[in-house]
């Protein structure tokens, strides 16, 4: 279930923690850096025997790789409120009710569902080996936000669930833009 796509803005109050897998900022950022290392290298090299219209295509690509990796592996947190989770994914931000939580689901990965029928998947923690013991303990962590006892379907509030992107997300635009160009002939047609 999708939910209320409005402006998710934070939970009032102060934050009492945020939780992310260990591995993922560690991990991210070096495949990051080994990227945009090989990237460089890779440009540097063919830099004379490449034709001069490949580069705006292979920067567009390496930029669009290296943004997905940001946040694919190292964006996604969930923050905890006395009251509420703040949960930043892959494309969108949630903001849930610590009343409208039903339970954590560690099944496959993480999972919020709740009393309203949402399943809102949690791409901070994933069952890899490395995360191992993890996911359960940030689970435990994100339970103080939910009360004694829950309310009603009908009392809760709603899961807000937003789109969210950043100024850094028009970096994936060069490359759509340049597969068009170069499809439709205008770009890459010099020799």
């Amino acid at each position: 279930m999708i939910g209320n796509w409005k402006p998710a803005r934070r939970p009032s109050g102060t934050p009492l923690t945020t939780l992310r897998r260990k591995s993922g900022p560690i991990g991210g950022m070096i495949v990051i850096t080994a990227t945009l290392l090989g990237g460089g290298w890779a440009i540097a090299l063919g830099w004379d025997k490449n034709n001069p219209g490949d580069l705006p295509a292979f920067a567009a690509l390496l930029v669009a790789v290296l943004r997905l990796m940001w946040r694919a592996v190292v964006r996604p947190h969930v923050t905890v409120y006395s009251d509420a989770l703040l949960v930043i994914g892959f494309w969108d931000r949630c903001v849930v009710p610590g009343a409208a939580v039903r339970r954590i689901n560690l099944d496959d990965g993480m999972r919020i569902e709740t009393i309203h029928g949402d399943d809102i998947p949690v791409f901070a923690f994933s069952r890899s080996l490395l995360d191992r013991g993890q996911a359960a303990s940030a689970a435990s962590k994100m339970r103080r936000a939910k009360p004694a006892r829950p309310g009603t379907s009908a009392e809760t509030p709603q899961v807000i669930r937003t789109p969210d992107f950043t100024w850094a997300d028009l970096l994936f635009l060069p490359l759509p833009v340049l597969m068009l160009l170069a499809a439709t002939g205008i770009y890459g047609t010099w020799s």
